[in-house]
């Protein structure tokens, strides 16, 4: 099969797109023929920080397509299924192979672009709003909402009546969210983000949803009221930028982190993920998917995966 590998990490600059031997599924494990592969926050800071553990390395967390082989101990599944797989590598490539715990039913007529696009951003937004237990009548900040996460966040919150003050680097990119009824929309730059959420609400926010890290997190943390609560998505630092944990125990704050990686499956999170693979088919939330690259450009995908001020989803297809 073809894939897209590296020996070393670095810059988009280090993939290759070359030949490789095909994967063999274990006794637990499905095959699949790789319809499309998402790009995700992890595939680019693996590729960008982590010396892969092999030559050849092939990087990538989410694929989409076809099962062609079934082990022996696997069931619920068959051959000719379309599913999406989420697995910690393998994903840059033609061919997949995964425990079947890891691979998840494409609702019937589904497009597989549209499911592996939704699949991470809408499944994480459900869980974080789960986490957060918001309330009706709450106010929700949602850093960097115009990302795949970000997005998501929002349109499940105002489809649940909640206000949502949405944050993001581009003005223009975050009139894009006027569509979905975002309530009030702040630029993040010059000014500080907390100073123009408590010009919108003095008390500040109930919950502040962070999918940036970083500068972002530590600014935004000052916009909740205190008591409020703050759920983590991002885990991006920089130099400077901790959370300072006296701020969080003089305000009362509860903080949460949310991975949806480690707790794939657990049950309740199954459901959640099926139940937004559902609201997706259904047209209940939109993915937009901002560019689609063939996976021998895997290198170009990359770089547009790394650019900000991006409305939507990057993928690539074999």
């Amino acid at each position: 099969m073809k894939a897209a590998v590296y020996s070393k990490n670095g810059g988009p600059e280090v993939f290759s797109y070359t030949e490789v031997a095909d994967p063999k599924p274990g006794s637990n494990q499905v095959l699949i023929k790789v319809e499309v592969i998402s790009i995700e926050g992890g595939d680019l800071s693996n590729r960008l920080l982590s010396a892969p553990p092999t030559s050849n390395y092939i990087v990538g967390y989410a694929a989409a397509g076809e099962i062609i082989e079934i082990g022996a101990d696997v069931t619920g599944f068959q051959v000719g299924q379309k599913v999406i797989t989420f697995s910690w590598a393998g994903s840059h490539a033609e061919l997949r192979a995964v425990d079947a715990a890891s691979a998840y039913a494409i609702p019937e007529g589904m497009d597989p672009k549209l499911a592996i696009a939704a699949f991470i951003g809408v499944g994480t937004a459900a869980l974080a709003i789960h986490l957060s237990a918001i309330q009706p009548g709450q106010r929700v900040l949602v850093s960097g909402a115009t990302g795949g996460v970000g997005n998501a966040v929002v349109q499940l919150l105002v489809n649940d009546g909640i206000e949502v003050i949405a944050t993001g680097r581009s003005a223009n990119t975050l009139r894009s969210l006027d569509e979905f009824g975002v309530w009030k929309t702040v630029v993040s730059g010059e000014t500080p983000i907390h100073e123009q959420v408590k010009k919108i609400d003095e008390h500040g926010v109930d919950v502040f949803i962070d999918t940036v890290g970083m500068e972002v997190l530590v600014d935004g943390i000052k916009a909740v009221k205190n008591g409020g609560k703050v759920v983590l998505i991002a885990g991006r630092v920089g130099e400077g930028n901790f959370i300072d944990p006296l701020y969080i125990l003089s305000h009362r704050l509860t903080v949460i982190g949310c991975l949806l990686g480690a707790v794939m499956q657990e049950q309740f999170v199954v459901d959640l993920l099926h139940k937004s693979l559902r609201w997706v088919a259904e047209g209940k939330v939109e993915v937009p998917i901002h560019k689609v690259f063939k996976l021998a450009d895997a290198e170009s995908a990359h770089r547009e995966a790394e650019k900000s001020g991006k409305f939507g989803r990057i993928l690539m297809v074999p």
